[in-house]
């Protein structure tokens, strides 16, 4: 007579099976596609020993750097509307590190205020996100590098009218408002946004993304943040194969990245191998360890460099 828990299991097998068979194409997939459409592109940054990086050249090359812990993997996000360092648009710029410790099982977000005052090679002192619009995400990278000591060297960027088009693609995310936040979308238009967890459409999201009208850039980076993660959620929604295929189609179009097929794959791997993620924000400079003052006619961030800098490694290795 048969077992017929032994079948029950056997079936649970091969489904399991069959469910890896489909990550693994569907991984794939996404780096053959990543993989083409750079190659005809051609559109990515370089990554070059130190001695050859000109930090004075309209698209800055990034600077090699030696990994500080290889279970550890850092992407720079870059969002701009501008390259233009004066021009209002332009100071929209959000710079925000993605980072996976593999070893920890932990995801990582650290946004980078654009107003602290730093060290900038070819430029001198001036604020981090002109870095941007004065060589690319290339000097962005470069001094982020240099002035944390990290080890940045891969990126995404987008525009923040892409950002819009790959929220409404993906139907809209959720994110939670407070009072004071909602009260000021409905005086600016928006007369059904309450307080609470709520959704937003693409150019509701943007709205709140850039929003620093009520509080400051502190602010304006914890609402970036969280409409990343409303972007994240949103994606881990999406279980079905073919309908994940689309949205990433769709969504290599409006960004521009130096990632392989071999680092995609690695990562997406190692991400979904992690049961129970932890994720954790931050921003610099933290609290505490700055100060607000005027440096040739700029409102600024004197940041202690130090502290900052031993709070970004404390959470990301």
């Amino acid at each position: 007579m048969r077992n017929p828990g032994k079948k029950r299991k056997k079936k649970k097998n091969k489904l399991k099976i069959l469910v890896v068979i489909l990550a693994v194409l569907i991984l794939g997939v996404i780096g053959l596609f990543l993989f083409i459409d750079h190659q005809i592109t051609g559109n990515s940054v370089d990554i070059v020993d130190q001695d050859k990086v000109d930090p004075t050249a309209e698209e800055v090359l990034i600077g090699k750097e030696e990994p500080k812990d290889d279970q550890v993997y850092n992407v720079l996000l870059v969002g701009s509307d501008s390259r233009d360092p004066d021009a209002d648009m332009g100071r929209s710029d959000s710079m925000m590190l993605i980072s996976f410790n593999k070893a920890k099982g932990k995801a990582t977000i650290v946004s980078f205020l654009r107003d602290c005052l730093v060290d900038i090679d070819g430029h001198g002192k001036s604020r981090l996100g002109h870095t941007y619009a004065y060589g690319g995400v290339g000097l962005t990278i470069n001094t982020l590098n240099k002035v944390f000591d990290l080890d940045i060297q891969k990126y995404i960027t987008i525009n923040f009218d892409s950002l819009v088009n790959v929220i409404d693609e993906l139907g809209g995310i959720q994110v939670t408002l407070t009072e004071e936040e909602a009260e000021y979308y409905r005086s600016a238009g928006m007369p059904d946004i309450q307080a609470g967890t709520v959704t937003l459409t693409g150019s509701q999201a943007l709205i709140h993304a850039r929003n620093r009208s009520l509080d400051s850039d502190f602010g304006r980076t914890r609402r970036q943040r969280s409409v990343m993660y409303g972007i994240y959620q949103k994606v881990l929604e999406n279980r079905d194969p073919a309908a994940l295929m689309s949205l990433i189609n769709y969504c290599i179009t409006q960004v521009s990245t130096n990632m392989s097929v071999t680092e995609i794959y690695d990562l997406a791997t190692s991400a979904l191998a992690v049961d129970n993620l932890q994720t954790q924000q931050a921003v610099v400079p933290m609290d505490g360890s700055y100060s607000s003052i005027n440096y040739e006619g700029m409102a600024v961030l004197d940041l202690d460099i130090d502290a900052n800098k031993q709070h970004i490694h404390e959470l990301l290795y």
